[in-house]
């Protein structure tokens, strides 16, 4: 016995729903992936600053031993008249040099200002931003892969033998003492004034990855 099947037609309106529906899907497929680039991005984001803030702490770091590397060297001319005069070789200035800008940040041509000449080309300041750029600084041992470089300046006038003319700032007092403690005196022990020496102040500047670059300033006396 044959029987006959028959189909039945197909509903537009229901061939319209399935059309809709797919259309809501391509575009929540599409805001999906979307957001996934965004979050992507956001990570490799987050990643970079937390690389670079580790490659900035590196660098702080480092300036201590660089200001260490510059204070060994006063020590080993802080006895000797050498530090009486320009040492330029050294990165060493035995005038204060007030109007210093050590980061290049502050000059313009409104307010012309002497710079430290670190990178050979005067931290691409344009032409007429600034005094001068004679100021040469000396390269340290590198620490930890970071390049180190100081400038000192001595805190007083001019050059020379600091006293008379040439004032310099030093602390407001000085004493020595040859007793084992203040205020005790034992058999030949006394306690004597002495002059300190001026204030000596240390620009460190740290370059380290990807561009990362530290200053640091540092004053001492002896």
């Amino acid at each position: 016995m044959m029987r006959t099947i028959r189909r039945r037609p197909l509903n537009p309106t229901s061939l319209r729903q399935r059309g809709i529906s797919l259309l809501f899907a391509l575009m929540a497929l599409v805001v999906i992936g979307f957001a996934a680039v965004a979050l992507t991005r956001s990570v490799d984001t987050g990643t970079l600053i937390m690389g670079n803030l580790s490659f900035k702490n590196d660098t702080l770091v480092a300036s201590s031993a660089g200001a260490e590397q510059a204070i060994t060297w006063l020590q080993n001319n802080i006895s000797s008249t050498v530090l009486d005069a320009d040492q330029t070789a050294s990165g060493y200035y035995a005038s204060s040099r007030d109007l210093l800008d050590p980061t290049g940040g502050k000059t313009s041509a409104t307010d012309k200002r002497p710079l430290i000449n670190w990178d050979g080309a005067c931290q691409g300041a344009a032409a007429g931003t600034y005094v001068n750029c004679d100021v040469l600084p000396f390269t340290g041992t590198a620490v930890n892969g970071n390049k180190i470089q100081w400038v000192i300046t001595r805190l007083c006038d001019t050059t020379g033998v600091p006293g008379g003319s040439n004032l310099c700032i030093r602390p407001a007092t000085a004493t020595t003492s040859t007793t084992s403690e203040r205020g005790e005196l034992t058999s030949g022990g006394r306690i004597s004034s002495a002059v300190a020496s001026p204030f000596y102040r240390i620009i460190v500047r740290v370059e380290g990855p990807r561009n990362t670059v530290s200053y640091t300033e540092t004053m001492l006396h002896f």
